[in-house]
């Protein structure tokens, strides 16, 4: 991981740059627990997407982040990659592992500011229409949603960001890994759980967190990631722990367009 000078997030920290789905909090717990917590999950997440293989020589990679948890090697595929990421140091983090990777061959990166999922996912449609063929990725972003909002989101901004997300799947690749709950207890699962479908919030309860004694645990925070993919399609589940004692379940799913 490329280290963060302290002035730099003293700096950032001044201005306001934090958001509860990520900002300069994100960076900082990235900065100390990347290497100690995360790299279970980060390995268990690369092999899952090295089984996507989209025929698209283009991919939109929505909101990553500094793309922590995403090997690099993962866009040795693609010829272009356009990164949707709001957050400047992290579009710049992102820019600057990539550039240290040892990747053959290499992409072309080009990042964008402008939101195209939250308050304006119309923008999704138009920016996927102009850059085909391409394959989307939503990275760890559809259960920060509610987050992002940053207040109660009505119904209809929701069903809009559902409904941009539907026309985005339409005759392409895609993939999304996204939180599906989180809370103070570890999910009982090693390395990668694959499921037949997704699991129901019974399932969740039952495979993810049973108990030895056989009680299950309901204390979990929903991020509310239901409705946004195809449920009859085979999905995968990993354990994520993000700080000391703070567990996600992640959950991801993918196809793949013939070519």
């Amino acid at each position: 991981m490329i280290p963060i000078p302290d002035a730099v997030v003293q700096r950032l920290a001044r201005f306001g740059a934090f958001n509860r789905a990520g900002g300069v909090n994100y960076h900082v717990r990235a900065r100390h627990y990347s290497r100690k917590l995360w790299e279970p999950f980060r390995w268990a997440l690369g092999e899952w997407l090295l089984t996507w293989r989209p025929p698209e020589k283009n991919l939109v990679l929505v909101g990553p982040s500094a793309g922590y948890n995403l090997q690099p090697f993962l866009f040795e595929r693609f010829e272009r990659v356009i990164v949707l990421e709001p957050d400047p140091l992290a579009r710049w983090l992102f820019k600057r592992r990539l550039a240290r990777a040892p990747l053959e061959p290499r992409p072309r990166i080009e990042t964008v500011a402008e939101d195209h999922l939250v308050h304006h996912p119309h923008r999704l449609l138009a920016l996927l229409a102009r850059c085909e063929p391409c394959a989307v990725l939503f990275s760890n972003v559809i259960g920060q949603l509610s987050a992002l909002f940053e207040r109660e989101a009505p119904d209809a901004e929701i069903q809009a960001v559902r409904s941009a997300v539907h026309a985005a799947l339409a005759g392409r690749s895609w993939a999304s890994f996204h939180d599906r709950v989180s809370g103070p207890l570890p999910p009982n699962i090693e390395g990668m759980v694959r499921a037949a479908r997704r699991w129901s919030d019974e399932e969740v309860l039952a495979r993810a967190y049973e108990t030895s004694e056989g009680s299950t645990v309901v204390e979990l925070v929903d991020h509310y990631t239901e409705g946004f993919f195809p449920e009859e399609l085979p999905h995968a589940y990993f354990r994520w722990e993000l700080g000391p004692g703070v567990y996600h379940l992640i959950e991801a799913v993918a196809a793949v367009e013939p070519s």
